[in-house]
């Protein structure tokens, strides 16, 4: 599981004034890492609009719908950290965590995401790291728990 995150799959101080626009980024971005085909970018969208990702505590986790695992290539997650927060279904958020996943290894994943999010020092790291390295540190440690 340790290849799941890549550094060139962390991004920081992104501009987004949408969750569609933050989707859309977190999308194109596991594309550019050969993770998904654009059918797979396209259908994170697609299932945001039909229940939206945002958790609390200021982190959405889009990711495609059961149909688009199809166009996924291998198991993939990028962070996306906002520069300003948005509106996201009720909720503020500042951390996109895109999520590509071919079977249902990422229901565990997002229970791991859940806790860490939980853990104050964590989760302070994830908000204010500046070090692409670190997030990915603290990522894969969840991923392998």
């Amino acid at each position: 599981m340790t290849n799941l995150v890549q550094q060139a799959g962390i991004k920081l101080d992104v501009t987004a004034s949408s969750p569609e626009e933050a989707v859309h980024i977190a999308g194109k971005l596991l594309v550019e890492l050969g993770a998904t085909t654009k059918a797979y970018a396209d259908a994170m969208w697609e299932r945001e609009q039909i229940f939206p990702s945002a958790i609390g505590l200021g982190f959405a986790i889009p990711h495609g719908t059961d149909v688009s695992r199809a166009h996924v290539l291998f198991d993939q997650l990028v962070f996306i950290r906002l520069a300003e927060e948005i509106d996201w279904a009720d909720e503020k958020v500042t951390c996109v965590l895109g999520i590509a996943s071919q079977g249902d290894g990422h229901v565990e994943l997002l229970g791991n995401l859940a806790e860490l999010i939980q853990e104050e020092d964590k989760l302070a790291i994830l908000q204010n790291s500046q070090s692409a390295e670190e997030i990915v540190e603290l990522l894969i440690g969840t991923t392998t728990e």
